[in-house]
């Protein structure tokens, strides 16, 4: 119960930081929606292509989603306040399975997209920097099913990184987090018992089909 308060009162959070903006424009939130647009059009594109096999196009979805998403940043976020006590070893060791089941995760839902396309309409400034690119993920053949999507960036050089996407009001990286939160809480404060939830992740993704 109280995990599920806390998951009600941080979306609430989320949703209350987009509402009160703060940041100044100067163009980046146009940027910000040119940059989801491209990178969904890239991913479009690649799922479309019947010429690789079905391997090799998710390894260029990876390479996009690398590209596109801060997963160090997110991976931080995710596990909270236990990163900063957790040896340089775990914390190494937390990166790589993190980078691991996104990949695992991601790379084989992608390729059940290739009908549904991202439509961008709009932005909102948010508070440190933050840019929320308002989108719908549309069902040519099911409007019914389409589906409305925020993505939170952060400006990076000449560029930007999600750091979040919020799917049908829900945040994607709070909700990892309070499942990261609940595992450690379970064991007494222990990371290692995060690190060895994660493997067992991986290993259930790996031999699924």
């Amino acid at each position: 119960m109280r995990i599920i308060k806390k998951f009600i009162g941080a979306i609430f959070g989320l949703l209350f930081a987009m509402s009160t903006a703060h940041a100044k424009d100067n163009g980046l939130g146009k940027d910000a929606q040119d940059f989801i647009n491209s990178l969904s059009s890239q991913v479009a594109e690649l799922n479309q292509n019947r010429s690789l096999d079905k391997i090799t196009r998710q390894q260029k979805f990876m390479k996009l989603v690398e590209r596109g998403f801060d997963l160090p940043w997110i991976a931080k976020f995710v596990v909270g306040r236990p990163w900063k006590t957790a040896s340089p070893d775990q914390q190494k060791e937390y990166l790589r399975l993190f980078k691991n089941l996104v990949e695992l995760t991601y790379s084989k839902r992608f390729i059940d997209y290739s009908q549904q396309k991202i439509i961008v309409s709009g932005h909102k400034m948010g508070k440190r920097k933050f840019i929320f690119v308002e989108s719908q993920l549309a069902d040519p053949k099911n409007p019914k099913a389409n589906v409305n999507i925020v993505w939170r960036l952060l400006p990076k050089g000449n560029s930007f990184k999600i750091v979040d996407v919020v799917i049908a009001g829900i945040s994607m990286a709070i909700t990892q987090r309070n499942e990261y939160s609940a595992v450690i809480k379970r064991n007494n404060g222990s990371f290692e018992s995060l690190l060895a939830a994660m493997k067992v992740q991986i290993k259930k993704l790996r031999s699924a089909p």
